[in-house]
């Protein structure tokens, strides 16, 4: 079993220490050393200290954003490429042929596909028709998204809103009929609660300003929420693994239940499948009307894959598997397994790293 050399990008991004764990672990439980590189454009990203060295880089927007990933490349020669952050991951995708004469891998999805996942209304566009797509309606101006949200039925029937090219939960927001009163002493601040007339006062006033964005204006799915973890290879899911996201906050899951959903796995392998991905991938969706609709497609690993490593399937290194072209045995998955995560501290006097009364690798 030959030794590893793996570049991950976005060492600042919350799952990040997970995909590292899991690295590790995985590495040590087959006894080969692996060698994680880290690089961020925050020089100070936590990451940057749970690595075994680590480089800064511009955005991933930025065109010497690849300059530099070749660059480190070059230097530390690693066979294979990771990136859990999406601006990054369509410049590597399409980076692929320059990498690879380098040796690096890229474990990521073709380009198309990546482009198709990360625009919502394209992908909606997409699967046009199928049960899983919530009712939505793309809109481009104020006026627009004004008629949009009383066509779905608003007051009447709860609506929401969000870009179709966005990341994070970014601009996602539910419209809820009361005054700002109610808001200000009822929600806390990073509610996605937001009335109808605030809305509308905050578009027309960036209309004029900027220009809108594309936006989605939808039907709001109140069932159960699911995370979904597949493993891929050549377009064909290997291991698919729902999860319920139980608690969350600031759009990131901190409780959650794997969960053997046979009709939330069997629309997210068709949905995997039509869009070709490759590796790993996650998709969320939610119940409304007893049907598991379709919120998103993230293209790469999510930052709580982890949880499925806890429940017994490494899926971030076994996608590393897949990329060496290595054999291994599907795992059994231990459905019930609840993960609950909370913060965790790094320390550094600037020449090593440690965690507080825990020994570790780093």
């Amino acid at each position: 079993m030959r030794d590893l050399t793996v570049l991950i990008t976005g060492a600042g991004s919350p799952g990040v220490r997970g995909v590292m764990k899991c690295y590790r672990i995985g590495a040590g439980e087959e006894g080969r050393k692996i060698r994680l590189i880290t690089c961020d454009m925050n020089g100070q990203a936590y990451g940057s200290h749970l690595a075994d060295a680590f480089y800064t880089v511009p955005p991933g927007s930025d065109p010497g954003f690849i300059k530099r990933v070749l660059e480190i490349c070059r230097k530390e020669k690693p066979e294979l490429v990771v990136s859990g952050v999406d601006p990054e991951l369509l410049p590597l995708a399409k980076a692929k042929p320059e990498l690879e004469k380098l040796g690096a891998k890229v474990v990521l999805t073709s380009p198309q596909a990546i482009e198709l996942s990360q625009d919502k209304a394209r992908l909606y566009e997409f699967f046009k028709g199928s049960k899983f797509v919530p009712k939505n309606i793309p809109v481009r101006t104020s006026q627009d998204f004004r008629k949009a949200v009383k066509s779905l039925g608003y007051p009447g029937s709860v609506v929401c809103f969000k870009p179709a090219f966005s990341y994070g939960s970014r601009g996602f927001r539910i419209l809820k009929d009361t005054d700002r009163g109610e808001f200000l002493f009822k929600e806390k601040p990073n509610s996605v609660f937001m009335g109808f007339s605030e809305a509308m006062e905050i578009l027309e006033d960036y209309e004029k300003k900027a220009g809108l964005p594309e936006m989605l204006v939808m039907e709001y799915l109140g069932g159960k929420e699911y995370t979904v973890d597949i493993l891929l290879k050549d377009g064909k899911p290997i291991l698919t693994i729902p999860r319920e996201r139980t608690v969350t906050k600031n759009g990131i899951s901190v409780v959650g239940r794997i969960e053997k959903n046979g009709q939330v796995i069997e629309t997210a392998n068709a949905i995997a499948r039509k869009l070709g991905l490759d590796y790993n991938a996650n998709l969320q969706l939610k119940y409304s009307g007893g049907v598991p609709k379709l919120i998103e497609v993230q293209p790469r690993l999510a930052g709580t894959t982890i949880a499925c490593a806890g429940a017994g399937a490494n899926l971030p290194y076994l996608g590393l598997k897949i990329a060496l072209g290595e054999k291994f045995s599907a795992p059994a998955v231990k459905w019930g397994t609840v993960m609950k995560r909370f913060w965790e501290e790094v320390y550094t006097d600037g020449k090593k790293s440690w965690f507080y009364g825990i020994k570790d690798d780093y």
